[in-house]
């Protein structure tokens, strides 16, 4: 009972703040011009979930503008042990949620 309760909280806090990759995100504009495909921004949030949540809560994504995110993923990216290519997947991945959320 205590595991069905903690998964289901845990369930709403990633809904909240890791919503879905959709195709809609990867279209936008200013990621197609970047080359940011659904793929990417799955990947980024599955990075994003599972990484992040290792060491905190997940940070709402509205709460940092779009230039403190790559700052912040690239500071903390050592401590998570993100290679390169997987920091710029949660980067993407979280610039697309907060252009879709304005």
């Amino acid at each position: 009972m205590i595991a069905f309760y903690i998964a289901t909280f845990a369930a709403c806090e990633t809904a909240n703040y890791a919503p879905p990759a959709t195709i809609s995100m990867a279209r936008s504009t200013s990621l197609a011009k970047q080359h940011v495909d659904l793929a990417k921004l799955e990947r980024g949030r599955t990075l994003f979930v599972h990484r992040c949540i290792e060491c905190h809560t997940l940070p709402p994504i509205w709460k940092y503008s779009r230039e403190d995110w790559p700052k912040i993923v690239n500071d903390m990216s050592h401590r998570a042990s993100l290679k390169p290519v997987e920091r710029d997947a949660i980067v993407a991945y979280v610039l697309a949620v907060g252009a879709t959320e304005r």
